[in-house]
């Protein structure tokens, strides 16, 4: 079984490199997703110099704890999450949009 890595880069104890390729998950959904963690880390996201294709997000730990596994794995788990949800706002929220239109319409008497 080959050995599965990911595209982590560990900077120093407490931070973090995550690159994330935009062409797989929507700037929104990468933004969406490091929100999530800003209560328990401050987050930096930059275009890579390699790639303009590719993300560079950062995370370093308000408290100065070590980032564990865990963090990064949930991290990734919110990423797909978001991208479910911007994914299913594009082929479905024209329908949300008219079910609001219609429940705001003036009532005829």
């Amino acid at each position: 079984m080959d050995t599965i890595t990911f595209p982590i880069t560990l900077i120093d104890k407490n931070k973090l490199l995550v690159k994330i390729d935009l062409r797989i998950y929507a700037k929104e959904s990468v933004n969406a997703a490091c929100y999530k963690f800003t209560n328990k880390f401050f987050v930096n996201q930059q275009i890579s110099s390699e790639s303009e294709s590719v993300i560079n997000v950062i995370f370093e730990s308000k408290n100065e704890e070590n980032i564990s596994e865990e963090t990064i794995k949930s991290f990734c788990n919110e990423l797909i999450d978001q991208q479910v949800r911007y994914n299913t706002n594009l082929q479905f929220g024209h329908i949300r949009d008219l079910i609001v239109e219609e429940a705001f319409k003036p009532v005829n008497q």
